[in-house]
């Protein structure tokens, strides 16, 4: 009877160790499962989501979280090129006129090519004439191909130009030197804008479109574009407002009358400016 009880209690012991045991292995392997929570600033309240995106609001400001590692994608969109401007651009490629858009005939293009369109914005720098085509400030490549040198070149804001580089999976902004960096880059999507701080109206409350990226996991790779737009923010309050959701870098694109939202079809930002060039955000494909 002694000898029975005795072999009872250790067993009784060695399953509750071995219980004990499992228990703290998995809670383990949870907290290792378990990625780091997005990092939403108060006020902001999550307005539309689907696979890989979502649309945050705050009032009349927007941030877009595009995770490249989930399959979502951005795209860099522009209107009908009328004349491709051979060998004019500022860094011997070309300078060509792009047809101006509404926002909302953009939309409509991107929606009928694209069936998981998330959201549309503004993009590139132009010169805001009253023509029905234009040509852009600074570079944009697509698929590949450099498709505009811009027009302006070291005349404007020389030492204060950034790019937004766009793969597939990541993307990553970095300091644009002129043509070595146009024409090196890997990057199949790219498209040139200014730093936070150079002076594009800096501290008046004017529309804005910024864009961030972030290393969500801390991997050294930047899975994660934000996109802010804002009816009326300086261009420290659209910076101060990405790296709070978490925005590592932060590159300025155009603003003012080009600022424009539309998500899903529903329009956010409004603006009578025709624009010739776009940022797209298409959510990831659903599994069938």
């Amino acid at each position: 009877m002694q000898t029975f009880f005795t072999i009872n209690l250790k067993q009784q012991i060695f399953i509750s160790l071995f219980f004990a045991y499992l228990c703290s292995n998995n809670i383990l392997s949870a907290s290792e499962q378990i990625s780091t929570p997005s990092v939403i600033p108060p006020g902001f309240d999550a307005v539309k989501t689907t696979k890989g995106v979502t649309l945050y609001q705050k009032n009349t400001e927007y941030v877009q979280i595009v995770d490249l590692s989930k399959g979502a994608s951005v795209k860099l969109l522009n209107g009908d090129i009328t004349n491709a401007g051979k060998k004019q651009g500022a860094y011997g490629g070309d300078d060509p006129q792009m047809q101006r858009q509404t926002l909302n005939q953009a939309w409509l293009n991107l929606n009928s090519s694209n069936p998981n369109a998330f959201c549309i914005t503004n993009g590139q720098f132009f010169s805001t004439n009253s023509q029905p085509a234009t040509n852009l400030a600074f570079p944009v490549k697509v698929n590949g191909k450099v498709i505009s040198d811009g027009y302006a070149g070291e005349s404007e804001y020389p030492t204060e130009k950034l790019m937004l580089e766009i793969n597939s999976d990541r993307a990553d902004i970095t300091t644009f030197n002129g043509r070595s960096s146009l024409y090196s880059s890997a990057a199949p999507n790219l498209i040139v804008g200014l730093h936070e701080n150079a002076d594009k109206s800096i501290n008046k409350e004017v529309g804005r479109t910024f864009v961030g990226v972030k290393d969500r996991d801390s991997n050294g790779t930047y899975e994660t574009v934000l996109i802010f737009n804002s009816t009326a923010a300086t261009q420290a309050h659209a910076t101060e407002t990405l790296r709070s959701f978490g925005a590592d870098k932060v590159i300025m694109l155009d603003g003012g009358g080009s600022t424009q939202l539309i998500c899903e079809g529903e329009s956010y930002i409004t603006s009578p400016r025709t624009i010739p060039q776009m940022l797209g955000v298409v959510s990831a494909p659903k599994p069938h």
